[in-house]
């Protein structure tokens, strides 16, 4: 029995959980071997050939802060962009999660480049499927015609392949990933690595997100500092935690990265970073406008900064009626609990620019956007999605400057902006 197509990717994954857990005393006999670090001593694993390129903001928000500030001490001016009255203007982006959603967000780009106003940022940051589209996001305009390719021209064959049910009992997950990280080595080639380390040393930096499993907590990645190493394996571990960021938990098994601690080699396991935040920025763990000042004290002008958020997805409700029955209903709930995590990252991040004096900036899906399918990874639905955000992004993003759901006392006070 498989769990063939047509059906989206989520709904023959509950179908499938839903007939492990019916047999799960059996399997649990039947656990996969694994090497993980002591867990008293799990903070003090290091990546052989690296110095700092991870980092824990929960619980070690000191480390991620002293990484963020050389940043802006060592920054050129290629990491802002200088007003005609002096002020210099800094542009963050942060790229959400989403799945084949991330067709959107690209469009979004690659019309912005072609409107002719998108910035050069001093920071990208990306989830899961925003992890995938970072980086070329991150190195400019020309790079448009790869993460166009990477999303047009896909179908679900070419990003995962579904295990038969009695395989999954032995499994890891529901489906294969090995497509998607063929995917991710025809496209983050050993040039596009040398060319984040570049912009690396200039000051720019590009971060993505993974969730430790062992640790329960989120793990920023520095990958202009992983690009900037010396180690030859650096690439590979560049694609290794990109596809960790996208690896559906159950759905996708985890990645095992190696780590070193007193001489001995254990590992850790990393899935989707969309487990904990389906975006972040990096003003969550640092006063940005103070750091700014610190960094420049010559510096007697103004400082403006723009936070720009694509959210890969939709963030208004989507009626329908749903089927009694295991598989309706939970698929139901999980995309919704997905979709509100989105929405709440939207209000976690806006929170966090008043902090700073940051300018606020979102888009998503339209609401009145209707899906020609809800199958993941379908190849004419993520063109239409693709063709959507090239449209907006080339004739002006119509940004959002407040959160979903927030309203002011006067309706006309809700703002939408344009490039």
């Amino acid at each position: 029995m498989r769990c063939d197509r047509p059906g989206s990717l989520l709904r023959c994954s509950i179908r499938a959980i839903g007939a492990v857990v019916v047999v799960l005393a059996v399997a649990a006999c039947s656990t996969l071997i694994r090497n993980p670090i002591p867990l008293d001593r799990n903070v003090d694993a290091t990546i052989a050939g690296y110095s700092e390129i991870r980092y824990f903001p929960l619980t070690e928000p000191n480390r991620i802060r002293q990484a963020i500030r050389q940043a802006y001490y060592s920054e050129s001016p290629e990491c802002y962009e200088t007003a005609p009255d002096g002020s210099r203007i800094y542009n963050y982006l942060a790229i959400s999660g989403g799945g084949s959603d991330g067709a959107f967000g690209t469009g979004i780009i690659n019309g912005w480049t072609e409107h002719g106003d998108r910035p050069r940022f001093k920071v990208v940051t990306g989830v899961s499927t925003g992890a995938l589209i970072a980086p070329f996001a991150f190195l400019g305009s020309g790079y448009d015609a790869p993460i166009k390719e990477a999303y047009t021209t896909v179908n679900p064959d070419r990003i995962y392949l579904l295990r038969r049910l009695i395989a999954i009992l032995w499994a890891e997950a529901v489906a294969d990933n090995r497509p998607l990280k063929e995917l991710v080595r025809t496209y983050i080639t050993p040039a596009v690595v040398e060319a984040v380390a570049a912009e690396h040393a200039k000051g720019r930096r590009l971060y993505v997100a993974s969730t430790s499993m062992d640790r329960e907590e989120p793990v920023i990645w520095d990958l202009g500092q992983i690009s900037s190493s010396k180690d030859p394996a650096k690439v590979d571990l560049f694609r290794s935690v990109l596809v960790a960021s996208s690896a559906i938990p159950v759905v996708f098994p985890p990645s095992l990265i190696t780590v070193n601690l007193d001489g001995k080699t254990y590992d850790e396991m990393h899935s989707d970073g969309g487990v904990f935040f389906q975006s972040f920025f990096i003003g969550s763990v640092v006063n940005l406008r103070k750091l700014i000042a610190d960094a420049h004290p010559d510096f007697t002008g103004q400082s403006v900064q723009r936070l720009y958020v694509i959210r890969n997805g939709s963030t208004t409700p989507n009626r329908k009626v749903v089927n009694r029955g295991l598989g309706s209903i939970a698929s139901r709930a999980i995309a919704t609990l997905l979709k509100v995590s989105g929405i709440n990252d939207l209000w976690r991040l806006y929170l966090a620019t008043q902090h700073n004096n940051i300018e606020f900036r979102y888009v998503s899906l339209p609401a009145d956007y209707v899906r020609s399918t809800e199958e993941e990874f379908n190849e004419a639905e993520m063109n239409r999605q693709y063709d959507l955000g090239y449209e907006m992004g080339k004739t002006g993003i119509p940004w959002m400057t407040l959160p979903p759901g927030f309203h002011l006392q006067a309706e006309d006070e809700l703002v939408q902006v344009t490039n």
